[in-house]
């Protein structure tokens, strides 16, 4: 197991990327980022786990919450959770075509009206993006502009804190998924599922969580006569013992058990599904297999990083953003294909920690802004149409920095989601210092 971790700071205090103010160090406007700027490699903070899951990462198991047990799956969807680390630049993606000042300030990144793919409301997506665009067409797909979170900072780890807390404040020291876990009172190891080393500040709480990097390298380290001898001690250490990590032993085992099963039988994407090779198609393709196995799966999270392009982030006929969408769309197509039917019970949330500015900066990107666009996709979307109040971009309608302002909370679109095909009835404790508005972007499960 990877124990290396990157500390959360505490609110205020700068360091690792941070400048007191608050920014990216190396990321003003018009500032070349640094060569080993982490958000432009696609790094992903790492955190070290309370509870005693030590003993299980010395023999070798990836990481498991300090609590365990099978649960018969729920009545709910599968919701899958992608955050865009870095700060996706919404505007490039969901293009407000018929905004002249968003040409005016963006005169070499700027989407060509003519290229966007039409949407609706003044509205055009990447041609990155033909895949997900025919989705939109046929109603699986809505996005949602001008959404933002209550962070002003534009700090990375600020953001992302505000982001996965699910509250404004820091009083809270668990995530908005955890406690959806524990409002719903799922006890099952594959309940949530990050994929990862680590788990991230959005599971973080008393409800299980498992995180694995993937079906192929979860389980006991070590050869296969070794791996299962392991097993057999570590079985044996604890039975009959009263004690809590004897149910946290017998149900690791169960959990390598039933992934050992999955591994055992050579896996064909359905329906022609072509996942893209590496990263997020890897991902996503796992991610079926576990939803189709039916082991309880309700929440997944996926980190994607490399969107903080503060240099070369192009425009329609390359750089690091058409690239990057080019791979969400392959992805997430072949993901919807491979689940079939099934993709009428599960729903996907893409969302990042900020937005970007309007105007682009002086090597070819943008620089931390607020308002931001989400994606929603699945079965059950009402699609076909933009969600949001557009604010315009005009000077006094922008946000303080000359980015989008926010109309719209991020836990509006996560409440529509949660309430409709989560079942989540109250978000009294999932978002305590906020009601989410409901906005019908899903429809309701029978």
């Amino acid at each position: 197991m990877d124990t290396g971790f990157l500390d959360r700071l505490p609110t205020g205090t700068p360091g690792h990327d941070e400048r007191p103010d608050g920014f990216h160090d190396g990321c003003d406007c018009g500032t070349q980022a640094p060569a080993d700027d982490p958000w432009r490699k696609g790094f992903t903070r790492r955190r070290l786990f309370q509870g005693s899951t030590a003993m299980v990462a010395a023999l070798g198991l990836q990481t498991v919450s300090t609590r365990y047990a099978y649960a018969a799956a729920t009545d709910t969807d599968t919701i899958v959770v992608i955050n865009a680390r870095g700060g996706m630049d919404g505007l490039n993606v969901v293009v407000p075509v018929t905004e002249q000042r968003y040409y005016a300030l963006r005169r070499n990144i700027a989407v060509p009206e003519g290229a966007a793919l039409p949407l609706a409301s003044g509205f055009g997506l990447h041609p990155a993006m033909p895949k997900l665009h025919k989705r939109f067409q046929a109603g699986q797909f809505a996005p949602v502009v001008a959404v933002g979170t209550p962070d002003r900072t534009l700090s990375h780890f600020e953001a992302m804190d505000t982001l996965e807390r699910g509250t404004a404040t820091g009083n809270n020291t668990s995530g908005w998924m955890n406690r959806v876990l524990t409002a719903r009172s799922q006890t099952g190891v594959f309940s949530a599922v990050q994929f990862g080393n680590q788990l991230p500040l959005s599971l973080t709480g008393p409800a299980p969580a498992l995180a694995m990097a993937g079906i192929q390298s979860f389980g006991l380290a070590g050869y296969d006569d070794v791996r299962a001898k392991a097993a057999t001690a570590f079985a044996a250490l604890y039975k009959g013992v009263d004690h809590p990590m004897a149910t946290q032993a017998s149900r690791t085992l169960q959990a390598v058990s039933t992934v050992d099963t999955m591994r055992a039988t050579a896996y064909t994407p359905a329906n022609g599904a072509v996942y893209p090779d590496g990263g997020l198609g890897n991902t996503l393709e796992d991610l079926a297999r576990i939803i189709k196995a039916k082991v309880g799966l309700s929440l997944a999270t996926i980190d994607i990083g490399g969107w903080d392009m503060h240099t070369n982030e192009g425009r329609v006929d390359g750089g690091d953003l058409r690239n990057h969408l080019v791979d969400l769309d392959d992805a997430l197509d072949a993901f919807a294909a491979d689940l079939g039917d099934g993709f009428g019970d599960v729903t996907v949330v893409v969302l990042s920690e900020f937005g970007r500015t309007v105007r682009e900066n002086g090597t070819v990107g943008t620089d931390h802004g607020h308002g931001q666009v989400v994606w929603v996709l699945g079965g059950a979307v009402n699609g076909g149409r933009v969600y949001g109040t557009w604010p315009g971009l005009t000077d006094a309608a922008m946000f303080t920095n000359g980015s989008l302002a926010a109309t719209t909370d991020y836990r509006d679109v996560l409440g529509d989601v949660l309430a409709a095909r989560g079942g989540v009835s109250s978000f009294a404790k999932v978002f305590p210092d906020h009601t989410p508005k409901p906005l019908g972007i899903v429809k309701p499960r029978a």
